[in-house]
């Protein structure tokens, strides 16, 4: 695979990544939020089985998904893409004229860098999920690395899943109905009015949503909020309409009601002398409580408040897996360092909400817990002791031992059915 580890942090580089099949990231947080990305951006996010900003993969959808996460750079004379995902771009691979790319990544982060001889720009794009927020960041520098000016309109693009993951193959074109959109002048929310399915009719109260602006704070021109109205008539994810032809979008304060929903969001045009950049925030993620909207992206107003924060989710992970190895192999070392790491990914992903691990819905196994307070006993002991207290609460005097966890600590169920199965364990 080429992997080159870079610091006793673990921290390591691919070069090409995108030319690797089925390589992701896990990105999380401890409020619940959940990201699979690719080297290409691909991959989904979500809260649990209910609750998917975008679309739910599995494995195989990472190579056949159009729809993910991108940047758009429109130009006269073209338009790149700063994540890879165009059409040109694919029909480019494995030749001459396929971008110079790279990944490097850490404890819950990835930078992915990108640079096109063709159109002389150079992209960094860096994703985390801060420590305590459900929301993943998207920080886009875009460069000139050519010898002459260059102008284009950048445009973030990220499809609007916004529904169960059951609504895929349950109800997905009756769900998209139910989805009421409205433009902000930072960004789109999207609000379904209820959750649909066979099982019945349930009120939600959840918001999907993605909010951009500069580096410098300054907001964004206008908005794509629909699919339809982003790629066009005839178009796709890898040849947007809206992009190509640089139609014009919708001003904030729009609401549009029935239809999938769209994060484009257009940004002022810009000129970049050689050698200068032009940052810009996209903010993806999930909330209950609108109003706390305003406060988190002033916590990202800015191109240092950003670095700030992701510094302190850098540096919260390195302390959470809090042992070294000293083997005299520095692969060996750093590749343990990973392995020490898996118990915390394990707590928050569970078995059903990474790409190769898509079974069951969410629920995580009561003998497994066991099995990862043994792991996280040397790093946080304390933690572990409240864990392994509250896990006894799974064994029954009859029996019916726990097979599932339920939410919170300590919740259990001894199946997902209602149906009581006597274990040994």
């Amino acid at each position: 695979m080429g992997i080159q580890f870079l610091n006793d942090d673990a921290d390591f580089t691919i070069i090409k990544p995108e030319n690797i099949s089925g390589l992701y990231f896990p990105l999380a947080s401890e409020a619940g939020l959940k990201s699979a990305i690719t080297p290409n951006l691909g991959g989904d996010c979500k809260l649990d089985q209910e609750s998917f900003l975008l679309e739910p993969v599995s494995i195989e959808n990472l190579h056949n998904n159009r729809s993910s996460r991108n940047f758009w750079c429109a130009a006269e004379d073209g338009c790149w893409s700063a994540a890879g995902v165009s059409a040109l771009q694919e029909a480019d691979k494995f030749t001459q004229k396929q971008d110079e790319s790279s990944l490097t990544a850490g404890l819950m982060w990835q930078t992915a860098v990108r640079e096109s001889a063709a159109y002389g720009l150079r992209a960094e794009i860096t994703s985390f999920v801060p420590k305590d927020e459900t929301a993943e960041v998207m920080a886009v520098r875009i460069s000139n690395a050519g010898i002459s000016p260059i102008s284009f309109t950048p445009i973030a693009a990220v499809p609007i899943y916004g529904r169960s993951a059951d609504n895929l193959r349950d109800h997905r074109n009756v769900t998209s109905m139910l989805h009421r959109i409205r433009t902000t002048e930072n960004g789109i929310l999207v609000t379904p009015t209820m959750s649909f399915d066979e099982k019945g009719h349930r009120h939600n109260s959840r918001t999907y949503y993605i909010f951009g602006h500069d580096g410098e704070g300054r907001l964004p021109v206008s908005f794509y909020p629909t699919t339809e109205m982003f790629i066009g008539e005839g178009g796709s994810f890898l040849r947007p309409r809206s992009v190509f032809e640089l139609r014009n979008g919708v001003p904030s304060g729009t609401f549009i009601e029935g239809k999938e929903a769209m994060g484009g969001i257009r940004f002022q045009a810009v000129t970049l002398e050689p050698g200068c950049s032009a940052e810009y925030i996209i903010l993806l993620g999930i909330t209950d409580h609108i109003e706390m909207l305003l406060s988190l992206q002033e916590s990202y107003i800015t191109w240092d408040k950003m670095l700030g924060k992701l510094s302190d989710t850098k540096q919260y992970w390195q302390e959470k897996v809090n042992i070294r190895y000293h083997s005299g192999s520095h692969d060996y070392d750093s590749f343990m360092r990973w392995v020490s790491f898996q118990p915390y990914l394990r707590r928050i992903f569970g078995c059903s909400f990474l790409p190769h691990h898509d079974y069951g819905r969410g629920g995580r196994g009561w003998r497994d817990l066991w099995q990862d307070c043994l792991a996280l006993l040397l790093m946080d002991p304390a933690e572990v002791h409240d864990m392994i207290k509250a896990n006894f609460g799974g064994i029954r005097m009859d029996g019916t031992n726990a097979t599932i966890i339920g939410v919170g600590e300590g919740n259990f169920i001894a199946d997902r059915n209602g149906i009581a199965r006597v274990w040994m364990d």
